[in-house]
């Protein structure tokens, strides 16, 4: 395994997206290589340390130095010829077919990072007067808050997840690790890969609160700024500094209301649009809100659209208001709801 693979799948359990089968792979490389092992147990001894629970990680930047400091002392891919005056690094023939690989999907990256701003963000979703709920192709909900504007890629899923937010809006992102998902708000990039938070991008200073998974937040607006990984329950506020430093980052701990409520998401629970969503993705809606499971046994209901709103409502109120508009019946056993 290439140093560039262990480290991703190192990243991936950190960060917990990692599969049964990549964890098999990384429990092995550990196992034959001496670097790879002493590189993974010292980063989990440091992620569980009290250092590292007082002030956000940049753990890409600290993943290089514990590789860097264990490899120079022990360097098993370099060959070196045994004669003094003309001794060379030989660069093993997988190296070098990586290094190639490397060279074209890094001209694929740049090719697109520079399109033009109107064909990366070819999609446009934009809130009224009144916060806007909807499911992206990906099966991502987001609640956009009023007057607020969202634009995505074309083809969203497939091969990349870039969202460019102008206001505010909460994402439950849809959990695909093989294609992270970045939200730009005021040039600060959230990436992540299936997680719930919410990004405030009303002000020139941009506020990140993570309530569940993991987000690396990078200031673009700042020459090599650091990437910052959020924890859960944790919120941050990426302030638009002149200078490049982590005081740019301000991390402190969510609170909750009274009533057991995160204040910075509790917006998301006033009155809610929806617009021509497809029955399957209004249950959503109404499994987060209601905290129930609602299950289709008709597939064809599921798919039926609908247009409407929800702000007081109970949960039979809503499916009374939505068998106005196109006939089903349901049944609830408890927390159970299923729709026929």
């Amino acid at each position: 395994m290439t140093k560039k693979s262990f480290l991703h799948l190192l990243t991936k359990e950190i960060s917990e997206t990692i599969s049964p089968d990549e964890q098999k792979l990384l429990n092995e490389s550990r196992k034959e290589n001496r670097v790879f092992d002493q590189v993974y147990t010292e980063m989990h001894r440091f992620m569980q340390s009290d250092n590292r629970q007082k002030q956000p990680v940049d753990v890409e930047a600290k993943l290089n130095e514990v590789w860097d400091r264990i490899n120079a002392v022990h360097d098993d891919n370099v060959i070196t010829l045994n004669n003094p005056e003309k001794r060379k690094r030989i660069v093993p023939i997988w190296a070098r077919v990586a290094a190639s690989i490397a060279i074209i999907l890094g001209l694929g990256l740049l090719t697109y990072k520079y399109l033009p701003q109107q064909q990366l963000y070819a999609q446009t979703i934009e809130a009224g007067n009144e916060n806007l709920y909807t499911v992206l192709d990906d099966g991502t909900q987001v609640w956009l808050s009023k007057n607020s504007k969202l634009s995505y890629n074309k083809d969203f899923g497939k091969d990349r997840r870039a969202i460019k937010l102008t206001g505010e809006a909460f994402f439950d992102v849809a959990h695909r690790p093989e294609v992270p998902l970045t939200v730009t708000a005021n040039e600060v990039d959230i990436t992540v890969k299936g997680t719930a938070f919410n990004v405030n991008a009303e002000q020139v200073d941009v506020e990140v609160a993570l309530i569940r998974g993991l987000v690396a937040v990078k200031d673009t607006r700042q020459k090599n700024a650091d990437e910052i990984l959020l924890h859960p329950n944790q919120k941050m506020i990426v302030k638009a500094g002149q200078t490049t430093n982590k005081s740019n980052y301000v991390v402190s701990d969510i609170q909750k209301t009274e009533s057991n409520i995160v204040a910075e998401i509790e917006w998301i629970n006033d009155l809610l649009v929806f617009n021509k969503q497809r029955f399957a993705d209004v249950a959503k809606l109404m499994e987060s809100r209601f905290d129930v499971k609602i299950t289709f046994h008709n597939s064809a209901i599921a798919e039926q659209r609908f247009t409407g709103s929800i702000k007081d409502e109970s949960l039979t109120q809503m499916l009374d208001a939505l068998k106005q508009s196109y006939p089903f019946e349901y049944e609830i056993n408890g927390k159970n709801i299923i729709i026929k």
